[in-house]
């Protein structure tokens, strides 16, 4: 910077924040059209409430810029209300290894108090990564989907009427899990950093952490194609006709 003149800097640094402000502000935008998009019929899909953290609005001077997004839709009720996700605690800082009665004890008491998640329960995951540490010239920011069932604790089995409670900041940690994961086979399965714990059946082992199955694996669209309203009307329909396929729509 030694060789910038003070205004050469004052532009540079205003370049840079604004071009941030506005790449934040559009990808807040493109979740915001998904969710309505995604919420239509046939097979509208609902968020489900935590799942996506805080963001920017366009009327504030707030801009979150993240490394990813995530989010988990299931199917939406008749009473299903547009909840906004603006008061959900957004700070999910702990030990990945921390347990999850552990963390409660530790932690206190969370905002977004506690989800549950039957075992044979299929859940909607979208994931949109911005940027990778690891791969800074490599990496190109794409939207990652995949459907996820046959929920399990570690490397046990589990009922289709089993049922895992966790706290509602944890289900960020499911999507994560799709992170290097974009050409994965159908059927496989794979371990989130989500800690739960079973409230029916048994389960063996050790692990609390959440497993599940992609029975339709994991497909990706480049962030910079869905620059229109067009494309993210043929996203959203590759999204429901994945779900559909697993679901028997």
């Amino acid at each position: 910077m030694s060789d910038l003149t003070a205004e050469q800097f004052q532009l540079a640094v205003a370049a840079a924040i604004e071009g941030v402000e506005n790449l934040y502000r559009q990808v807040d935008l493109l979740i915001a059209k998904l969710r309505e998009q995604l919420a239509e019929d046939p097979d509208p899909l609902a968020l489900i409430r935590g799942t996506l953290g805080k963001s920017g609005k366009e009327d504030s001077k707030r801009v979150v810029v993240r490394y990813e997004y995530g989010a988990l839709f299931e199917p939406a009720t008749e009473d299903e209300e547009d909840l906004d996700d603006e008061d959900d605690e957004d700070d999910d800082s702990e030990d990945e290894d921390v347990d999850d009665s552990v963390a409660s004890k530790s932690k206190g008491k969370r905002k977004g108090g506690r989800h549950e998640i039957v075992a044979g329960q299929p859940l909607l995951a979208v994931r949109i990564g911005m940027f990778d540490p690891r791969k800074r010239t490599s990496f190109a920011p794409e939207v990652q989907f995949a459907v996820m069932s046959d929920w399990a604790l570690g490397d046990s089995t589990s009922q289709a009427d089993d049922r895992f409670s966790l706290q509602s900041y944890m289900l960020r940690r499911v999507t994560r899990a799709l992170a290097d994961r974009t050409r994965m086979p159908s059927g496989t399965r794979i371990k989130t950093s989500a800690a739960a714990r079973s409230i029916t059946g048994t389960s063996k082992g050790k692990s609390r952490k959440l497993t599940c199955a992609l029975p339709a694996g994991v497909e990706a669209v480049p962030l910079y194609s869905i620059n229109n309203a067009e494309a993210l009307e043929q996203l959203a329909d590759r999204i429901k006709g994945m779900w559909s396929s697993v679901n028997g729509a």
